[in-house]
Order: structure tokens, then sequence, then C-alpha cells
């Protein structure tokens, strides 16, 4: 286990972050050629196109440097976006089928989609969240139906972070294997944070989670500083089934003796490093330091303990980025990187189109308030296929908290809360991949006051005299 490498963009960041995946494989190239372990080495690729992978070793810490030459309309991955499809005919309207769940604020908190797996359904919501109404929202006037007068109405979600936020859809809304898709809009208010503190014992937390990620099941890194809560997702704590570590913990009776009182935890990792904001668990020079025992020896694990994240859905991650895809068995699934945006800022209105098929085929369309289509994002990726272990099954936006519990005395041994603050409105969820034409009509009706009709809708619509123009496909 060690710390990540310290990885900086320059450039057009877009096109220097989808650089990442080659820099690993450079990184692991550096490691197998430095074979005497020097302290100072490197490692340099330059692309034909002016790209840039710098990779060295200095002081036994690592950094990468990516960078791209600005180019005007690059595309993350060579996915293009397209251009704005033909505003719909008169007498025609747009339909993307296949929608199970869709959370608008205007009906209280019922998902607005009558019939389906999903229907009936309403939302959980902490007790700081608040209904933000449209008009207050700052967004652009929502779709009409032509001729039928129907507008695409709803209200935001305001979520305050920390305790009391959030909201909790209910089971099912992102299945346990298989295609899915997720949709909204969202505005970050405040860069998150990770939260150490552990408030059952007024410390800091020794166990932590984060997205732990490894090209050889050997060696697991992640990001800082490593927070992360769902914008539209499924997280929760995993477990490594081949690590296991003696421990101890910095409040009583286990202050007493360190060295005497331990327990074995399997599932996590002692780490000897730790991200530069990441308060030590060590003595501060406070006379009654609960990470000194009473034999005046300080607590043996410092910089703590990592566990893994099993995720599935879009998350804000380490302070204001976007982190997409579906991570089931961190243990095992080498390689396969999520997609990560670079930092995205705070204050602005963003559009979410999150498809991951039923092959593992995973992208990201991305929009914000105010850009023209031609400037609107799209990353792409393979995640793995396979079962995921959904224990308390919810869905959640801006919910990440719980805690660790020891098997063996029931005991609370640490807790973690990144709750984001943000702005939410207009979630929807489907069990199919969504194609590059439909992420691009919600972009649309997000931004452009297109409305776009859910097969539910498409009835009575019909029956006015109007023509449905169905986009995209359904089932895969």
């Amino acid at each position: 286990m060690s710390i990540p490498p310290a990885v900086r963009e320059f450039g057009d960041r877009q096109a220097a972050a989808a650089l990442r995946p080659a820099a690993w494989r450079e990184l692991a190239v550096m490691r197998r050629q430095n074979v005497n372990d020097l302290d100072a080495v490197s490692r340099t690729v330059r692309f034909d196109d002016g790209r840039v992978i710098a990779c060295r070793r200095l002081g036994g810490l690592e950094q990468v440097h990516l960078y791209a030459p600005p180019v005007r309309d690059r595309r993350f991955a060579a996915v293009s976006t397209g251009t704005r499809p033909q505003p719909a005919p008169d007498g025609h309207f747009y339909v993307i089928p296949g929608c199970l769940a869709r959370y608008d604020g205007v009906s209280g908190l019922q998902n607005a989609i009558p019939d389906g797996i999903l229907a009936e359904w309403v939302l959980g919501t902490g007790n700081r969240v608040a209904m933000l109404p449209f008009d207050q929202t700052g967004l652009p006037d929502p779709g009409v139906a032509p001729l039928a007068g129907w507008e695409r109405s709803f209200n935001a979600f305001s979520l305050p972070g920390d305790e009391g936020s959030g909201l909790l859809y209910g089971p099912g809304h992102i299945p346990t294997s298989g295609a899915f898709s997720v949709s909204c809009l969202f505005r970050l208010t405040s860069r998150l944070n990770y939260d150490y503190t552990f408030d059952d014992r007024g410390g800091f937390s020794p166990i932590r989670p984060y997205v732990l990620q490894s090209l050889d099941g050997e060696t697991f890194t992640w990001t800082c500083p490593g927070s992360l809560s769902p914008v539209v997702g499924f997280c929760e704590p995993d477990f490594h089934p081949g690590w296991s570590e003696e421990i101890t913990y910095p409040w009583a009776p286990w202050n007493e003796d360190f060295s005497r009182r331990t327990e074995t935890l399997t599932g996590i990792k002692r780490v000897s490093q730790a991200c530069p904001d990441a308060p030590l668990l060590a003595p501060d020079g406070a006379a009654a330091s609960p990470y000194r025992d009473a034999r005046e020896k300080a607590y043996p694990h410092p910089h703590g303990f990592v566990a893994g994240m099993r995720a599935a859905g879009l998350f804000v991650a380490d302070g204001d980025r976007l982190l997409a895809g579906r991570i089931f068995d961190f243990s095992t699934q080498y390689g396969f990187a999520p997609i990560l945006t670079p930092s995205l800022g705070l204050g602005v209105w963003r559009h979410a189109v999150l498809s991951y098929a039923g092959d593992g085929a995973t992208v990201l369309y991305l929009a914000a308030q105010g850009q023209e289509p031609r400037q609107w994002a799209a990353y792409e990726t393979a995640q793995p296929v396979g079962v995921m272990a959904m224990d308390q099954g919810y869905a959640a936006s801006g919910v990440n908290s719980g805690f660790f519990i020891s098997d063996r005395t029931g005991e609370r041994i640490s807790g973690f809360r990144m709750n984001a603050a943000m702005h939410v409105a207009l979630v929807r969820f489907f069990h199919h991949a969504l194609d590059a034409d439909q992420a691009r009509l919600l972009h649309y009706e997000a931004f452009y006051g297109e409305f776009v009709a859910d097969e539910f809708e498409a009835g009575p619509l019909a029956a006015l005299g109007l023509t449905p123009i169905v986009i995209g496909r359904h089932a895969q």
C-alpha cells in the first residue's frame, strides 16, 4: 500500500486527463526499470501531437505531469457530442422511452412516473433538505409541448451538506447487475472535503474509505483528498478479502496499553503515508492526548488504515470533480479506472447523463449552463461487468456516511460522513444504456427549453393529435 502519485494536468486539461490510463502504464514501466531503487528517476513520453507524459520519483515520492496542447473543441476520449437536434416539427414532440423514475419536486417527493417497477416510490430526505422553487434556480424557462401547452415543470432540492442532508431513493433504482443510466441537473455550492472526524470518540477515524484502484492487484492507490459523495448513485465501503491487520484504537480502554490491547480485522490495510490534508493520529503535545497510551507510548498507526469503496453512478469527488462509473469489487477490478473529470468549480448548473451498458461500456455526457453545444463534453471508459453487493440498497444524492463496526465487539470503531452541499433537480433513472442522441436531447431539455416526453406522457399527447418522435434505443 502506498500513497498515490501526485498528478497534475496542464494545457487542455480535459485532453490531459484522458492520458491518465497511459500514465499509469508508463509509471509501472518506470518502477520496473528502477531495479536499484534509486530515489531520483524519471520517464518521459512525448507524442507526435504534442502531448506529454512525465513520470518521476524524487525522495521516495512519485509525480506525474500530463500535458496536452490547447486545441479548440478537443474532446475527452474522442467522443463527439455532435450538434443540436432539430426542434420538433409542428405537431410533433420528442420521446425518450424507458424512464422508470423521475423526481421533479412538483408533486411532493413521489416518483412522477406512474407505472413500472419503481412506480409510487417516495423520496427520503434529510431533515435539513429544502425545496428550491424553479423561479429561484436561475435556470432557463422549461420546455413546452407544442400545441398542447404542457410545460416541463420542476423544482430543485437544496442539500446543505453535513448532517441532516441528502436524498434517498428506494432499492432497485440502480440495479445490482446489467445496464443502467441516470441523469440530473446539479449545482455544487461548496467543495466536498474529506471528513476525518469520529464524533463518537471526539477524535479522528483510524479507518478511512477511499476509491482504491490498482493495475496489478498488489499496489492500491487513491486520489487526494479522496472525498466522495453521490450526485446520483449508490456507494458504501468495501473490504479486501485478502487483507488482515492487527489494530488498536486511540480511546479507552485500548489506550491503556496500545501494544497489548489489540484485535485483528480483515479487509483493511495499514498505510505508512496519507493524503496531505489527512490529520495524523499522533500526540500533538497536549497533556491528555488520546494518541498516547498510559505508558506514554504514541499510537502505533499514525496514518491509519484504508478500506475500499463500491459505487455505481455519478459522484462529487476530490472536492469539485465528477467521478462516474461502476466499481463492484475493487480487490479484483484491475485496470478499470472510473471516469474522473477535471475540477468543475462551484455555482454553475450542469446537466449530466451517465450511461452504463450491459457490456461495461460507460459514457458520461456533461453540459453546463451558458455553454454552446460544441463545448459539451463526453467521457468514455470501460467498467467491469458483474453483480454488485448492495447491502442497504439505496441510491442517494448527497449522502455518504456511516460507521465501521467491529464484528467481535459490536463497537463502532470509525465513522465517515461526506455529504455534498449542492442543488439537484430533474433526476431520472433508467435500466438500460442511453445513447448520445438521447443524452444530447436531455441536455437541450435542461438548458434550451426542448420538451422531452417520458413514455407515459406520449399517449395523452398523441390523443391531442400530436405525433411522437421516439429518440434512441430502449432495451439492451
